[in-house]
């Protein structure tokens, strides 16, 4: 009984804090944790960190877009005195990641309660259900809206690689490694830097995060849906009121003096930070993209601290957005631009921005908002931009508010020659020397050539996966624009507005992954390639090349051991595998693994084959790679060949095998891959002897004569290679000599050598045919005396 007592004193003093926070505002962490454990969250800032730790004081585990799924797990109070949450997510590559972050920047979907009518219309409209799951929260939400399956019949991988064509789809060049392309022409794999485009700023984003932002159901929130949002006007729904609201805090909710100069509010955030920072203003919706470093630390004097780039989706925060039209001129406005950005108070008589865009609108069909969103987009949320200036050397006077045929070309950079468009006499109201000439004629273009075609949403904007001019005729390169552009767009809508039927086209493709593409993450330089591969007194085959993966290489029997040097195209990448490497009979694949700073690893396998009769080091017994010393058993004047046959860094011909080895061949490896070979019947020749003496440092191949070399000498090795090739084994007759055309071209040469190669390694299958093509000696075997004769042939020896 006093059990229960004590238990029910504690529920009076739990139930009073209760009601005393309930007036304060505050919430006992233990809680919030309970609300808010395993309960599904999304991004709601244009990049958020994520650390180790709760607060700032700890490391960046990975950064994440706006819009992703999160699972919070647990809350804890930060280092720096504020909340944060405790998340898990899966990766790009499927592994599950956990971090924290502040409880700012995430935002809770509401409940959803089974309605039998919506989900009777998703499925007559076709939605998969990995749509199905998003669309239900925003339904909870907002039950009045309405979404249409776009059907593109297109297949979702051939989209995706239309879409990461080099060049066509950009990021900013200080993004995370893993939205940068690898692909031929996107990186430099000599120097391990990535390709610019228009300029150094922007390069090509890489296929992973396409995918990330090409799948539309990542996008399906309250704010990055607003992509999906038709660009039709309609003048019941879009207002004067709605888009003033929509521009508020941005140089569209001044006026314009026909200069340029944007008359208007200040445009410092409430939390004190900057508001644009032009001379890094390179990205819609972010200040100088993902990857790159953008907290503001707030102070005791009550300043906001984020946990996010200033750029945040949340109205509290000015947008900085830097986006040009098509033909993607991406060079980025100039920090020191005349432009749109002074905030000294209204002009009395100038015509305001909103007018301007709801006349445009009015006559052109589009959608004011959309309209808006772009200028934005394009000039910054302080407007500063070079092509508004009005004061661009060689085109005073002149504007493009939409950056419309803004590209670089030649010696003009992309602002000039979206100038120079603007200023010739043509249609949509060229010459554009006014603000508001500009903003008419760049919403008649935008209306014509877009939204009267097909391309009536931020997203069908920037990827054209309809109509019959598929993947290409598309606004914008960032790979961002049209989730940043929805970001700007979402804010003209009140909560009011949000209420109405608002209506959300959404693509839908053939065999999509089953789940949402995940957002990469990973960082650091890629380059995982090596710049050399060898072994010490041998020759691989084929030929080193960094894209090549697979070696062959054929040793003697008594070779025990081999000596692998690789060397690493990016100095700060690492390599295993390399060094003193023992032989096993027969079969040997020695992998050597590259590791890039990004952790991608990159492996190259040798494959090893010890062989009777195979090449041996040219210092005789002595196996050790590069060792250069003989063991007193070799009587072939070869000691002082410096360790190697024709292998890297290796020089010197083989004389000969040990003294008394009967029936021994030994092979001496050229640069080119090709052999040699002396055949020994039990002792070493004195022509051998003799052929072998001096020649320390030499580097020449079969046929060449070495100046060193006395006349005698030459001749002496001359009477050698004659020796040996009588003494090949004879055709008994019964079998016909294989012609060498292992591959059947027509041809004799490496690549058959390359073949039968690979056979005897056990690496390829020979048909019957080609196994008579490599049997020269006609024995009915193939071997590696098949081999030496067929290396001699092609060389003419």
């Amino acid at each position: 009984m006093k059990k229960y007592k004590k238990a029910g004193k504690w529920a009076v003093v739990l139930a009073s804090i209760l009601v005393i926070e309930s007036f304060t505002g505050a919430v006992s962490p233990y809680i919030d944790t309970y609300a808010y454990t395993n309960k599904t969250a999304t991004v709601n800032a244009t990049t958020l960190n994520v650390r180790s730790g709760p607060g700032t004081s700890y490391s960046i585990v990975t950064k994440l877009a706006n819009g992703a799924s999160v699972t919070v797990v647990n809350e804890k109070n930060g280092s720096d005195g504020g909340l944060w949450y405790e998340i898990r997510f899966n990766n790009s590559n499927g592994q599950t990641v956990t971090g924290y972050v502040t409880k700012s920047y995430l935002k809770f979907s509401a409940v959803y309660t089974s309605d039998a009518d919506f989900e009777s219309k998703l499925s007559a409209q076709g939605f998969p259900e990995s749509y199905k799951v998003r669309l239900r929260a925003l339904h909870a939400q907002y039950p009045n809206w309405v979404f249409t399956a776009q059907k593109t019949n297109l297949d979702w991988n051939t989209a995706i690689k239309e879409e990461s064509l080099v060049g066509k789809t950009l990021v900013h060049t200080n993004s995370m490694s893993s939205w940068k392309s690898t692909e031929n022409g996107a990186y430099d794999w000599n120097s391990s830097t990535w390709v610019g485009f228009d300029g150094s700023t922007w390069v090509t984003a890489s296929e992973d995060i396409v995918k990330y932002f090409m799948d539309p159901r990542n996008f399906l929130d309250e704010t990055n849906v607003f992509q999906f949002l038709t660009h039709t006007y309609d003048s019941n729904k879009h207002t004067l009121e709605g888009l003033n609201t929509m521009v508020r805090g941005t140089f569209l909710s001044g006026s314009t003096d026909n200069t340029g100069t944007s008359q208007g509010t200040s445009l410092t955030p409430p939390d004190g930070g900057s508001a644009t920072d032009p001379g890094n203003a390179v990205g819609p919706g972010a200040n100088i993209g993902p990857g790159a470093k953008t907290e503001t630390q707030g102070s005791s004097s009550g300043n906001v601290s984020l946990e996010s780039p200033q750029a945040s989706i949340t109205p509290n925060h000015a947008f900085i957005l830097m986006e040009y039209g098509p033909g993607a001129s991406l060079t980025g406005p100039s920090a020191n631009s005349p432009a749109g950005g002074t905030t000294t108070g209204t002009t009395t008589g100038s015509p305001a921005y909103t007018n301007m865009i709801m006349n445009a609108a009015t006559q052109s069909g589009v959608n004011p908002y959309v309209l808006a969103a772009m200028i934005i987009q394009e000039q910054g949320s302080a407007g500063t931009g070079k092509s508004i200036s009005g004061t661009e050397s060689g085109y005073a006077g002149v504007y493009n508010f939409f950056n419309i045929e803004a590209y670089q070309s030649g010696s003009m950079t992309a602002v000039q020659r979206g100038l120079w468009w603007a200023s010739q006499t043509g249609n949509y109201e060229r010459p554009w020397s006014t603000p508001e000439k500009s903003i008419l004629g760049g919403a008649l273009y935008y209306g014509n050539n877009y939204v009267k075609v097909g391309q009536d949403t931020f997203y069908l904007k920037k990827y054209n996966v309809q109509g019959a001019n598929l993947y290409k005729h598309q606004y914008m390169t960032n790979v961002q624009g049209a989730a940043s552009e929805a970001a700007v767009y979402s804010k003209a809508y009140n909560n009011e507005m949000k209420q109405t039927g608002l209506e959300f086209k959404i693509p839908v493709y053939n065999n999509m992954p089953e789940n949402p593409c995940s957002q990469p993450t990973g960082d650091g330089n890629p380059n995982n390639k090596l710049s050399g591969l060898s072994v010490d007194g041998f020759v691989m085959t084929p030929s080193f090349d960094r894209d090549t993966r697979e070696y062959n290489l054929i040793v003697d029997s008594g070779v025990t051991n081999i000596k692998v040097n690789a060397s690493a195209l990016y100095a700060a990448s690492s390599i295993k595998g390399t060094g003193t490497i023992a032989l096993q009979s027969g079969n040997n694949d020695i992998k050597v693994s590259v590791t890039a700073q990004n952790g991608n690893v990159r492996e190259y396998i040798l494959h090893v084959v010890r062989q009777a009769n195979g090449p041996t080091y040219s210092s005789g017994n002595n196996n050790q790679p590069g060792s250069g010393s003989s063991n007193g058993n070799n009587s072939s004047g070869g000691s002082s060949s410096s360790g190697g046959s024709w292998g890297p860094g290796a020089s010197g011909s083989n004389s000969g095998n040990d003294a008394g080895t009967p029936g021994g061949s030994n092979i001496t490896i050229a640069p080119d891959g090709s052999t040699q070979t002396s055949t020994q019947t039990g002792s070493t020749t004195a022509a051998q002897s003799t052929a072998g003496a001096g020649q320390q440092g030499s580097e020449y191949g079969p046929g060449v004569k070495n100046p060193a070399q006395t006349e005698a000498q030459t001749q002496a090795q001359t009477q050698a290679q004659e020796q040996t090739q009588a003494q090949q084994p004879a055709s008994s007759g019964t079998t016909s000599k294989g012609s060498g055309d292992i591959n059947g071209d027509g041809k004799v040469n490496s690549l058959d050598v390359l073949k039968l190669q690979r056979y005897l390694l056990g690496l390829e299958k020979l048909p019957e045919a080609g196994k008579a093509a490599a049997d020269l000696n006609g024995d009915g075997k193939v071997n590696a005396q098949d081999l030496l004769l067929l290396q001699k042939k092609v060389l003419n020896m």
